[in-house]
């Protein structure tokens, strides 16, 4: 029995498509390692992950103080405004909150007719998901513009089964990204120096249609993606809407600029495998650190303080598995902080570990298939 042509090039190209990923995650599993053998060795690095380490904890220690609903957002939001000086950190930090704020204002308005009309939702999750990418390629803002799309898909989302909390949301996002912000700017200026680093260089927002194209069609597939993720996630019953705007946010979180390398469909692959790794990664020792049930409130700041340590180590390596430290500290602290003390259940855990790996896995699948391959672009390029 002889295998038609095409069904035999569907299955070569899948396995030769399996061979690649396990290429990259092998790569990016040796890179690693060798990122853990170089703990303390550079002490610039060591340093910013001191600040990382502090920043952390004391940001979950005044969310924590000061009430508020998502306890580690204001976590990550420390962990992400940290950058080499002072200053850096301060304008990143402001970028972020800036856009925090219109984010959940825009959410906030949009709220009164957007969970109501499935239609109109899906729209606004794909242009307001394609701004914020375009966005953080081209502007010199872009970080604003990005956290602005976060915020409002997050505020959107989780109003999805109860509209009327919508204010509520929108209130604390805004407040506890301001909390991690405070807290990353006082460690930054404390423990680091302060010199103002020159602004981002930027294509702007010219040419989109020209020069910029690739940007706009980066862009497009990412919103594609994000809705019908939210499809598939509706269709198969997954948890809760919150696991969903989670993977979102730790998704569109720490963006690579465009400079064309997201090109090709092994950079797209690299990128979303090393994303999938760092869930696992995180969320794995997030979850053995809860196996442990440590009840002691200063051991488990320490935890947290160890695990985003390792994850700025890693995210400012030289190894190329940058994405995976990031990855890897996100999640750690969204699988790590539940609630309102230290983690009583490993079960919750559980819980919003499978829902953002099952995310991040729906947007592999999607991305590699919305991507085009090599032998697409050689025709276009020819056209």
């Amino acid at each position: 029995m002889t295998v038609p042509p095409a069904r035999e090039s569907i299955v070569r190209s899948v396995i030769e498509d399996m061979a690649e990923a396990w290429q990259i995650v092998d790569e990016a599993l040796r890179s690693w390692w060798k990122e853990l053998g170089e703990l303390g060795s550079d002490p610039a690095r060591t340093r910013l992950c001191l600040v990382a380490a502090i920043t952390v904890p004391l940001a979950t220690t005044m969310a924590l103080w000061l009430q508020a609903e998502s306890v580690w957002w204001a976590a990550i939001s420390g962990y992400m405004t940290i950058m080499a000086s002072g200053a850096a950190s301060v304008r990143r930090g402001l970028l972020r909150l800036a856009g925090t704020i219109a984010g959940a204002v825009a959410g906030f308005i949009l709220a009164r007719w957007l969970p109501y009309d499935h239609v109109l939702l899906c729209l606004f999750l794909a242009a307001a998901t394609m701004l914020g990418v375009i966005a953080m390629q081209v502007s010199p803002h872009g970080l604003a513009w990005l956290f602005a799309t976060i915020t409002s898909l997050l505020v959107l989302l989780e109003g999805l089964n109860d509209p009327l909390r919508v204010p509520y949301i929108a209130f604390y996002r805004v407040f506890e990204v301001g909390i991690g912000v405070t807290a990353s700017a006082i460690v930054s200026n404390l423990l680091m120096h302060w010199h103002a680093d020159p602004p981002p260089t930027v294509p702007g927002w010219r040419h989109l249609l020209g020069p910029q194209w690739p940007a706009v069609l980066h862009g497009l597939r990412a919103a594609i993606a994000v809705v019908i993720m939210m499809q598939v996630w509706i269709w198969m019953d997954l948890p809760q809407v919150t696991e969903m705007a989670i993977s979102i946010a730790v998704v569109m979180s720490a963006p690579v600029i465009g400079d064309g390398s997201l090109g090709t469909r092994h950079a797209v692959a690299q990128r979303s495998l090393h994303r999938i790794l760092g869930c696992l990664l995180g969320g794995i020792a997030a979850l053995g650190c809860l196996a442990l049930q440590v009840m002691s409130f200063p051991w488990w700041l320490a935890m947290l303080g160890g695990a985003v340590w390792i994850g700025m180590h890693v995210q400012n390596g030289r190894h190329g598995v940058g994405y995976v430290g990031t990855q890897a500290a996100f999640v750690f602290i969204v699988t790590l902080v539940q609630g309102p003390s230290p983690p009583t259940s490993i079960l919750p855990g559980i819980d919003r570990f499978v829902g953002i790996v099952g995310g991040m896995a729906i947007l592999l699948v999607i991305s590699l298939m919305l991507w085009p391959n090599e032998t697409e672009r050689k025709i276009e390029r020819a056209a």
